[in-house]
This record gives structure tokens, sequence and C-alpha cells, in this order.
């Protein structure tokens, strides 16, 4: 629903953490793919991998047939394989492209609501040995919905999606075992409805593009440094956005398979509203956006960014963040613009949504992208003493990296290995959603590129 505002807080988190400005890019260079679908943002996401040898990339194509792509790194001709899959005009349905330890693509994607569709290779990094397995335990695989990837740092993959419907669904966790290369179960549901109608489901909050592991999770699960899980999120009662509610954190320290709350009390899984370890309790109509975003510092501290009305009914940017043993929220704006969102479907406007990530010099860095307020991309950077200080409206947003600027319609950014001082981006103009449905008149298909960016130290 919101990929295409993370790609540009990641894009902004990536540069202010290499190279500080866009400017600073020594060298780009631009690789044609092939032509895709542009009617809507479908194309993008974790779609786009490499390792020490080889970049890999999965779209849409013209036709909306579902294409990978591969080249040798520094190379500008491409490889490519169809896989029996086409799109329509949802713009949930995007592909998830990710290699295990042994070399091995594995794609899901094409899913809203609908049966898994997963593809394999049989041999390491060979893209026209793709097989269609469509099953992964066996289990919650009826009603696949957003697939993300959590690749820790030796190499080990987890996978957690949504089971069922907007306003009725499950948070499912399951890892891939390399030796016996199957998948298993790990907290099945780790995240569920209420015990009784109405129900509700979990939207857990994007991962910060600046953290420790090196494969970013899309959403869902950040691992610190010190190996342990954090994950946040907020419900929803019905799939309207409208009827999100209440901000939830868990932590775990064994890999998925407990949960406690940010205080050392023990969650009960499945987590629930009623059991579940609240960090704000926020109304439904209240202004709570799902895609919010989670970043942990090196001492462990989590920062939850997230955005909802304030008492005024004002949109404004949260930062929340524990201190002992309780959640401090701190309200970092004081803009005096109401933006109300309401509706089903991927909504082409959104409020001030924060991404928070973490800068070299170990600040915490808000960014956002908002249409109605200056400036329209910002930032703020603070020291966790400053944040916790911070009175609404004190701090006055800077503009953002402007990315947009040197690099358009950015899509997804590279996941994996790249040479030193490389930043890899995928390229492409759409149109903007269309709340699921096809357009009066689409918009033909358009070239997708790869930007080789190469910045100075």
């Amino acid at each position: 629903m919101l990929d295409q505002r993370a790609t540009f807080i990641a894009i902004c988190c990536l540069l202010a953490s290499c190279s500080g400005s866009a400017s600073k890019y020594a060298e780009i260079r631009r690789i044609p793919v092939a032509e895709g679908i542009a009617s809507h943002p479908v194309n993008g996401g974790h779609c786009l991998i490499s390792d020490d040898k080889f970049q890999y990339i999965v779209f849409y194509d013209g036709e909306h047939q579902m294409t990978v792509g591969k080249r040798k790194l520094g190379d500008s001709s491409w490889e490519f394989t169809k896989l029996p899959e086409k799109v329509g005009w949802d713009t949930h349905n995007k592909i998830m492209l990710f290699q295990d330890k042994k070399g091995y693509l594995h794609i899901t994607g094409n899913m809203h609501c609908s049966a898994l569709r997963y593809y394999k290779t049989k041999m390491p990094g060979d893209i026209n040995t793709f097989e269609a397995i469509h099953k992964w335990t066996g289990e919650y695989e009826d009603s696949v919905t957003y697939p993300s990837v959590l690749k820790l740092r030796d190499g080990s993959v987890y996978l957690m999606y949504r089971h069922g419907g907007s306003g009725d669904g499950a948070q499912i966790l399951i890892h891939y075992d390399d030796e016996t290369q199957q998948w298993a179960k790990t907290a099945s549901p780790l995240i569920t409805g209420r015990n009784s109608n109405p129900t509700c489901n979990a939207y857990p909050f994007s991962v910060s593009a600046q953290d420790a592991v090196g494969e970013k999770p899309v959403e869902g699960i950040f691992e610190d440094s010190k190996g342990l899980w954090h994950i946040a999120w907020c419900w929803r009662e019905t799939p309207d956005v409208v009827t999100n509610f209440d901000l939830c954190y868990a932590k775990s320290d064994d890999r998925g398979k407990s949960w406690k709350s940010w205080d050392g009390n023990d969650l009960e899984l499945p987590i629930k509203p009623e059991n579940a370890h609240v960090v704000e309790s926020i109304a439904q109509k209240g202004g709570l956006m799902n895609g919010g975003s989670l970043v942990v510092d090196a001492e462990g501290y989590p920062y939850i960014g997230y955005t909802r009305f304030d008492e005024n009914g004002y949109n404004q940017i949260y930062i929340a963040t524990p201190v002992s043993n309780k959640w401090k929220i701190i309200q970092l704006t004081n803009w005096t613009h109401r933006f109300y969102f309401q509706g089903v479907g991927t909504i082409p406007e959104y409020p001030p949504i924060p991404d928070v990530s973490l800068t070299k010099g170990r600040k915490i860095l808000i960014t956002y992208n908002h249409a109605y307020v200056e400036p329209e991309f910002g930032q703020i950077a603070l020291t966790r003493e400053q944040l916790l200080a911070a009175k609404p409206g004190q701090y006055v947003p800077e503009q953002a990296q402007d990315v947009y600027l040197n690099f358009p319609n950015i899509l997804a950014v590279n996941h994996g290995s790249l040479p030193d001082g490389h930043a890899h981006f995928m390229q492409q103009e759409t149109d903007i959603p269309n709340r699921d449905r096809k357009p009066l008149n689409p918009k033909k298909p358009t070239m997708i590129y790869i930007i080789e960016a190469n910045y100075k130290n």
C-alpha cells in the first residue's frame, strides 16, 4: 500500500548514511532493463537483489507477465525468463525476490488475499530453472498477502505474511531450512484477531533501511545488533483504513519462537488485542495510518514513528520510545492542516507518515513525504536526549535529500552485495494507484531502468 513512499524514505536514509546528499554521487549510470506495466506502481519493492557476481530483478512486463532478469554486475545486457503469472490492476500484488544461503532464488507474489504463488530455482542462481511449488508449510496458504523477508546476518531466511483479509487476518511467521530446503513453522499464527467478532488484523510497521543486517526486511521484523527481534504494528477493524487503532510492540530473543512486551512480560501466542502490549491506545478514526516505521539503536532502544491526529484534529508526527519500562510518546510537529483519509484499496494519497532511521553520527533521523506541509520532503535529525525533551514544533524540518530531483520515479532499492561505494535503484515512470481498479485510460508500458550510483566516500 505504501511501498513507493517507503522506497523514497529508504533512499533518503541510504544517502544520509552513505554520502549525505545525492549531489555527491561521482558517477551515475542508467541501465535499461525492459518495458514494464505502468498503469499503476505494482512493480517495485523487494524485487532487486545482488550477490558478489550477479544482479537479479523481477517485474511485470508490458503484457502484465511476471518476468525475471539476470545480468553480470557491471554489464548492461540482461538474460530473461518468463513465469506463468499475470497481474491485473491490484497494486498490492507486488513480487518479492530473495536468495538463500546456497544461492537458490525464491519468488513469491501476485497475491492479494489469494492462494499462495511461490517459485524456486532448481539450480543456484539459474533463472531458467524456476519451478512452481506453491507451498511453504502447507498451512495458512489459501489467502496470502504482503509477504516480507527477514534475512539474518548468518543468511538465514524468515518470511512473514498475512493470512486472511484486511480487518480479519493473521500474521504467519515461517523459516527456511537450507539443509532440507523446506519451510517450517516458527510462530503460526504470530498475531491474529480478537477472540470473538468483530475481529481485526495487524498491520506491521516498516523496518528502517539503516539497520545492521546485510539485507533489510521490507517491513515487519527488525533484528538489532544483539540478535534481538523487534516488531511494531497497529490494528485494523475492517478493510476501511479509518478503522486503524492502537499502537503495539513485541520483542523476541529466540528468533520468533516466543515474544515479550518491552518490560519483559511473556506474551501469549498468538498475540491478540486482548493480550497485546499497547504502546499507545489510539481510537478508530483517530488519524492513525498503517505504514509507520521502526528502528532500534545500538543501545537497544526502539523508536516507532507514526502519524495520528492531535487533540485539535490535525495530522502530526509522533515518535514512541521507551524510558525505563514505560513508553514516552513525543509529538514532533505542530502543523495546522487536517488531511482526512478513509476507504479501501491502495490509496493514492496519505498523511505524513514518518520513517525513523539512524545516521552515521548515531542521531535519530525522522523523514517524511507529505504534500500539504512545508517542506514537502522533510527531515529532522535529533540525539536521543533532544528527542526525549522535544516539544511540538520545536524542531523545524529541513529539506530532505532531494532524491527525486536526482533519481525520479524510484520504485526499489537493491538488496545484497554491491561493489564498495555503489548504490543501485530500480526506476520506472508509472501512474499512481487507482484503488486497485482498472484506470479509464491505462498508461502504456514504460522502460524500467537500473540506476547505478557510485558515490564519493
